[in-house]
């Protein structure tokens, strides 16, 4: 994750990316991304996950950062 995608603690053991639009939360020992931007099929904010560390989430925002807005066949 680049210096520019720092992490700011929002207490509770989540995370959100600076500009609001990733939040990280932890579920069940493990974590998943929120993406407050994209919705599911229910209009819910996207979920993925779960991964097993936190590094390993903050390295799914970046890589969702650089592909293109998920495509779902039900939409």
């Amino acid at each position: 994750m680049a210096d520019d995608e720092k992490l700011k603690r929002l207490g509770g053991g989540r995370w959100e990316t600076q500009d609001g639009r990733y939040s990280i939360e932890p579920e069940s020992g493990t974590w998943v991304v929120v993406d407050n931007e994209q919705t599911n099929e229910l209009g819910l904010p996207l979920v993925r996950g779960p991964f097993p560390t936190l590094t390993a989430a903050r390295e799914a925002v970046q890589q969702d950062r650089g592909e293109g807005p998920a495509w779902s066949p039900l939409a």
